[in-house]
């Protein structure tokens, strides 16, 4: 990443920014609070584990708070947005990051576990935009990103739960970008393949580890995307991992 610099110092790119992330606690969410933290941001954490959300907060110091929720009760999305309020004033940036993934032909695939991926990939980004908006319109220059997948643009062998809910996801981040247009809140999608995280080692043991992208290429993505924002927008970035086939599963 280039970095700005002005007499001698570099510019942090997200200074006093206030930005929610969820699934803070998983491989992609820990380097992107690390990173959105050493930009200037203030940040507020949100996942399952208490305990590592108080070990990643006490890490990253005194303008990174956090609030363990779990993003499918009812009235949590609301429960999180008003600890924001209280805790920082205001809200300039949501991170939708949280998300489940499995590994199972589509013929043994039940109802209860397709549903459950629907409700955590694509419900509950929604429901987090929903809650978020009235503080984001506030912030004047509001941004939504959410981590999609490539499993979301192309299904894969093996990965009908994550695919389709993925798919459903990012169909949900499109039409908020259309309707959102008039508030001046931005919506963002980054849609990786094969990134070096637990998860990746269960839908896909197939991959040859040497060629996953790496989590901080992607918090280096978003800090670009939140860091350059003007006349142009960057709707949806798509990183493949380098395999030698550009659409490579």
């Amino acid at each position: 990443m280039r970095d700005s610099v002005m007499g001698g110092n570099r510019m942090k790119q997200l200074e006093n920014k206030v930005i929610l992330l969820t699934g803070a606690t998983g491989g992609i969410g820990i380097p992107i609070a690390r990173m959105l933290i050493g930009e200037g941001a203030r940040l507020l954490l949100t996942g399952l584990e208490e305990d590592v959300l108080a070990d990643i907060a006490e890490e990253l110091g005194e303008n990174c708070a956090y609030f363990a929720a779990d993003l499918l009760q009812e009235g949590a999305p609301a429960d999180i947005i008003a600890y924001c309020a209280r805790r920082f004033g205001r809200l300039d940036i949501l991170i939708n990051n949280a998300g489940i993934a499995s590994r199972k032909p589509i013929l043994d695939v039940t109802k209860a576990e397709l549903m459950k991926h629907f409700e955590i990939n694509a419900y509950a980004p929604l429901a987090m935009a929903q809650a978020a908006v009235p503080m984001l319109k506030d912030s004047g220059a509001g941004d939504i990103i959410t981590i999609c997948s490539s499993s979301g643009m192309y299904p894969y062998v093996g990965q009908a739960c994550y695919s389709a809910s993925k798919h459903a996801q990012r169909a949900l981040m499109e039409i908020l970008t259309m309707e959102l247009y008039e508030t001046g809140i931005r919506v963002h999608t980054i849609a990786p393949t094969g990134v070096d995280t637990g998860m990746i080692r269960i839908t896909r043991p197939d991959l040859n580890g040497d060629a996953y992208c790496k989590p901080e290429e992607i918090a280096e993505i978003i800090v670009f995307i939140l860091a350059h924002r003007n006349n142009s927008v960057i709707d949806e970035v798509y990183v493949r991992r380098h395999a030698k086939m550009p659409f490579e599963p």
